[in-house]
């Protein structure tokens, strides 16, 4: 079974903006872009004689942008599908007043093999 977490975050690496798990670190000013992510739900997908052999995992990936992030929205989205996740749904969460940051939400199936 993967690391999701090291997995999800070299796949991203190449985006060119930070990648981190959950939130940004403690102190951390927040960038133009960035990208944080999270598992949120993990479940057998294949059993055979009481045993799971691949297990369905879903996870989300939040974009953060002070500005238009068509562009990273589009590379994490063809990133992960090339990484084998295959994208269930996105949507733009409300901005409310105060917010530093456009969030576009995506998430992803990926099944994973013992």
């Amino acid at each position: 079974m993967r690391d999701m977490v090291e997995f999800v975050t070299s796949s991203l690496s190449n985006t060119g903006v930070i990648v981190s798990f959950q939130s940004l670190p403690t102190g951390m000013i927040p960038p133009n872009q960035y990208i944080t992510f999270l598992e949120y739900f993990s479940d057998a997908d294949l059993e055979a004689a009481d045993e799971e052999i691949t297990t369905e995992r879903l996870i989300q990936a939040n974009v953060w942008s002070k500005g238009n992030y068509s562009t990273l929205v589009n590379a994490v989205r063809k990133t992960l599908e090339q990484a084998g996740f295959e994208r269930i749904s996105e949507y733009d969460a409300p901005y409310t007043d105060g917010d530093s940051h456009f969030n576009k939400v995506l998430r992803f199936r990926f099944i994973d093999e013992y």
